[in-house]
């Protein structure tokens, strides 16, 4: 029973651990995550300041009115007729307003087309944001619990180990064990505490990882996975290849940026083209006299002008042709980048696809793994009892039953990861996969009745 029950708590996760008052679960990180991680909020503004173009292109087909005016005072001496020397003091303003409104401009179409491109490429950005926000909490969430598995691991083998001694020790002293059963367990404590330490640290890097997310210290409850994920079909590759053609982030990001390329080039070219713009303008001016007449005769005149207003581009020095030129190779450039993100997807597709199938067949054979090393602990302590075991037997079962423990932990928390890499890849993931990932969890909350009932035996 004694051993049952120290078994039990082990593959449990955390002996005598109860859940703490600030327990935070999956989706409370998450939520945490949404509204204080650095790359998440900069995605954010990022397109708060792409949907900007559509106003800015939109702009070139309203009209622009510019008022300008201006004072002038002059002073200076002048003579007239070899007479002395007079001051003269001028006086002078004017102001203009004009109003042009674009008939023909092709570039402005073509901006504005571009714009079009530019906000959905900056929403599959955005998008592409969410996935990875939440890839990067999920990892980091169990990143730390697989980590604190691992403590809990290597401090109840230490307690084992102890309790091991301690028997090695007393049959020695009875003369029905050997010096060498005592040395042995010595030597298996001290390489336990130095794996203890190291399992700490390794506890402590993750935390960090997570802090960098949420932006705070967060203690976590212990929770374990409890449910084996759904199997995938190997015939839904192609499925999965399909989906990902279609609705990965990163060939959306560059079949957008391929618009935008193309709609460069056209308004590249569209700069050879004629303009056409209707212009209004009302001016006054007034002026006190002038510096060069002897008679102080002021001036004040009000204006109007309507007309349209042809542009025709001849020569620029080379510079147009260059513009088309590079918006040319850029648009090339485009091409090639959506092949490669397209190769890309297939490729981590395929990869993903078979983690998760060699996962799901790695986890089941993990727990096999521990429910047949638990049964061989409890069968070598037996025999050491009887006399058909040595120590280093126990030793050595026990080592492998706490090894196969923490495989299976972090094994279930990598075949997790990859099933949503798998869907990110595809487009697919979203909040609703956190979700439904939570429900597989449950915390471990071990009763400290048990903890007083385990050491009474």
């Amino acid at each position: 029973m004694r051993d049952k029950l120290l078994t039990f708590l082990c593959c449990s996760g955390f002996m005598g651990v109860l859940l703490p008052s600030d327990a935070q679960s999956l989706m409370d990180v998450y939520q945490k995550a949404l509204l204080q991680d650095h790359q998440y909020a900069a995605a954010r503004k990022a397109l708060e300041a792409a949907l900007e173009k559509v106003p800015q292109a939109r702009a070139g087909f309203l009209p622009s009115v510019n008022w300008v005016a201006n004072k002038n005072h002059q002073i200076g001496e002048a003579s007239f007729s070899s007479a002395p020397y007079i001051t003269r003091d001028v006086r002078a303003w004017n102001w203009t307003t004009q109003i042009t409104q674009p008939v023909i401009r092709w570039s402005n179409w073509a901006a504005y087309a571009q714009a079009d491109a530019q906000v959905v490429q900056a929403q599959e950005q955005f998008f592409l944001a969410e996935q990875e926000l939440i890839m990067r909490t999920a990892q980091a969430y169990l990143d730390v619990q697989v980590a604190l598995q691992s403590v809990q691991v290597a401090r109840t083998q230490l307690h084992a180990i102890d309790e091991q001694l301690t028997l090695a020790q007393r049959m020695f002293e009875v003369g029905m064990g050997t010096i060498t059963d005592v040395h042995e367990a010595r030597a298996k404590k001290a390489l336990n505490s130095a794996q203890r330490i190291t399992a700490m640290n390794d506890l402590t890097a993750k935390q960090s990882e997570l802090e960098k997310i949420i932006g705070e210290f967060i203690t976590l409850p212990p929770m374990q996975l409890i449910k084996s994920l759904p199997t995938l079909d190997p015939e839904q590759l192609d499925v999965w290849l399909d989906l990902a053609m279609h609705h990965n982030p990163q060939i959306r990001i560059q079949q957008a940026a391929l618009v935008v390329a193309e709609k460069e080039v056209t308004k590249s070219m569209a700069a050879h083209a004629p303009t056409l713009d209707v212009v209004a303008n009302r001016s006054g001016s007034y002026n006190s006299g002038m510096l060069s007449s002897p008679v102080d005769l002021a001036m004040q005149t009000l204006s109007h002008q309507r007309g349209v207003q042809l542009t025709i581009p001849l020569f620029a020095g080379g510079a147009t042709q260059s513009k088309v030129r590079e918006s040319i190779a850029l648009e090339d450039k485009a091409k090639e980048e959506l092949t490669g993100a397209k190769r890309n997807a297939n490729s981590q597709v395929r990869q993903a696809f078979s983690s998760v199938i060699n996962g799901q067949a790695q986890v089941e054979a993990l727990e096999v793994a521990v429910e047949a090393s638990q049964s061989s602990v409890e069968s070598n302590k037996i025999g050491f009892k009887v006399g058909t075991r040595i120590n280093p037997d126990v030793l050595n079962a026990e080592q492998q039953l706490y090894t196969a423990i923490r495989d299976l932990s972090k094994a279930r928390a990598d075949a997790v990861m990859q099933s949503l890499k798998l869907k990110a890849t595809a487009g697919a993931l979203n909040v609703d996969d956190l979700l439904a990932l939570e429900s597989l969890m449950q915390p471990v909350s071990v009763a400290r009745e048990a903890m007083q009932v385990q050491a009474s035996r």
